[in-house]
């Protein structure tokens, strides 16, 4: 980070990130980045937009909320309408009309944080206007175990939205539950607009198969946990699909997904999953799908979704074939990196450049908005059938 001098506003959020701590919330420096980074993005001189950007870093419950509401208050005053805007303008001048600071908060940064924790905290969003835009792209690596609460809820957002996307087409029925009102007008025509027959309809159901084959290799370790709970939820929306990892073999963890708790599943994954945190070859793998697992494919019914970062210890040859193979049959292949948005990253090793010849959609694998827009791409396929 930068300088800073007393009156600007980073040293006031570092002290309010202390009090908050204090309390009992969970704050990190990682935390405290990102909230800093957040503020960029938004006016300070609304108090609302203020709140709720810190409010959607340092908390994670009901209950660490109404702390941070309390302390807010009390830190930042509870009469004001809006807030000082920023007090250093572009040139580092204290701007006209803003008071410095000094003397109400006396921070030394150096005290605050180690360099390695600063390090840390440099790996923050480079993207998102708006505290929930920050949040869908924040790096799955970044986040704490104490974290978890906060992608759950939105994992349970994300998949409520996605289920509603594809539910929304009807068709006519005899029963039904739901009224078809244009068409049951459109039959009162003959009769001058007497209603003489209700018309019902139903969910126009022609499943969508969705088949993941998530790498679970040494490199995936920071986003693999996260993918799979997503993909563990996804399962709910496409009930006609199927769920692989891989390593170094090829394992079907489709029955294990199908189960109600995700930290059942994940440690009957673990037991069952012998290679986890393996080599990877992916080809060897995919000739094991392709040979078995395939059938359901044959009328270009199903979706695909390859993740990996594409380092692949097998044959070149043997993963083109099979990626030959498998976009053949597959009605939309979608390769998922977690390595896609890293700023310098160029998909130049050998697995990818072998299979993005054959990808429909290349997409992130490491943030919320890359599920997001995985999910999207489903739910346009299903209502398409």
């Amino acid at each position: 980070m930068p300088g800073y001098r007393p009156g600007e506003i980073f040293p006031h959020l570092l002290l309010f990130a202390r009090r908050l701590k204090e309390k009992g919330l969970k704050i990190t420096p990682t935390r405290v980045m990102d909230a800093a980074r957040s503020l960029e993005f938004i006016d300070l001189a609304v108090r609302r937009d203020f709140a709720a950007a810190l409010r959607a870093n340092f908390v994670s419950s009901t209950e660490e909320q109404t702390v941070f509401d309390e302390l807010f208050g009390q830190f930042f005053g509870r009469s004001q309408e809006v807030l000082p805007k920023r007090v250093v303008s572009s040139n580092g001048e204290a701007e006209a009309g803003e008071t410095s600071g000094e003397g109400l908060f006396s921070i030394s940064l150096d005290e605050e944080s180690s360099p390695e924790e600063e390090t840390a905290g440099e790996r923050s969003l480079r993207q998102g206007y708006s505290p929930q835009e920050i949040l869908m792209a924040k790096d799955f690596s970044e986040f704490s175990r104490e974290d978890t609460e906060i992608l759950e809820r939105e994992f349970s957002r994300l998949l409520a939205r996605l289920a509603r996307k594809v539910s929304r087409r009807r068709e006519p029925t005899a029963k039904g539950r739901m009224m078809d009102f244009r068409r049951t007008i459109r039959r009162t025509v003959p009769y001058g607009g007497e209603i003489l027959e209700l018309v019902r309809r139903r969910p126009k159901s022609k499943p969508l198969k969705v088949i993941v084959i998530c790498d679970v290799s040494g490199s995936m370790d920071a986003s693999t946990r996260f993918i799979l709970q997503f993909f563990f939820g996804m399962q709910k929306v496409f009930r006609k699909g199927e769920t692989f990892v891989f390593s170094t073999r090829l394992t079907r963890i489709t029955d294990i997904l199908k189960r109600n708790r995700w930290a059942e599943a994940l440690k009957a994954i673990s037991q069952r999953v012998q290679d986890w945190s393996g080599g990877t070859q992916i080809g060897q793998c995919l000739r094991v799908f392709n040979e078995r697992y395939s059938k359901g494919l044959a009328s270009g019914s199903a979706v695909v979704i390859l993740i990996s970062d594409g380092w692949d210890r097998g044959d070149p040859e043997l993963l083109d074939a099979e990626m030959k193979r498998l976009k053949r049959r597959a009605r939309r292949l979608i390769w998922m990196n977690p390595l896609m948005e890293t700023p310098e990253y160029r998909p130049i090793c050998q697995g990818m450049r072998t299979a993005l010849p054959y990808v429909d959609h290349f997409l992130p694998a490491n943030t919320l908005k890359g599920l997001k827009a995985a999910g999207e791409i489903l739910a346009t396929q299903s209502v398409r059938g």
